[in-house]
């Protein structure tokens, strides 16, 4: 991945978010922020890779995003060594979007996700995307949960 001088530093508040798929690294970089509420928003920085030939962000790049958000519920994720993941692995089901407005170039994209429910196999969830206050998706998914190593239960 080629470093961009020229990108400006996420938000305060906003750490890199260490993820295990090769796919989403090459995507991002993605950033974490614990909020007050418990809550955790996820964002990213549109960058010149990641805009389609219209010049504003692909819609695979907010579908990757959309699908990362989940993962912000496993505490795998949130930068706590040593912590104990709340599920063994995740597989998406669906995921829905509603593209709503462009990502426009240097824009700062955020969702914070909401769990809506939560069974012993399965997660449901949904989130709003934004730059800023202008949404720009918004998205439902669907994940089987995973209890044991390598997501066989």
């Amino acid at each position: 991945m080629t470093e961009h001088a020229e990108t400006p530093a996420p938000p305060k508040g906003f750490t890199a978010l260490t993820l295990l798929c090769s796919v989403d690294e090459s995507m991002g970089p993605w950033f974490l922020r614990e909020n007050d509420d418990g809550s955790r928003t996820v964002g990213f920085r549109v960058e010149d890779r990641h805009l389609n030939v219209n010049g504003v962000c692909h819609g695979g790049v907010t579908a990757t995003f959309a699908d990362i958000l989940a993962r912000v519920f496993n505490e795998t994720y949130s930068g706590a060594a040593g912590t104990a993941p709340v599920v063994g692995k995740m597989a998406t089901i669906t995921l829905d979007i509603d593209y709503l407005g462009p990502g426009q170039p240097g824009a700062w994209i955020e969702a914070t996700p909401e769990v809506v429910k939560r069974t012993g196999k399965m997660l449901f969830t949904q989130a709003l995307i934004c730059d800023g206050e202008t949404p720009v998706a918004r998205c439902k998914a669907i994940y089987r949960l995973f209890h044991k190593k390598g997501g066989t239960d």
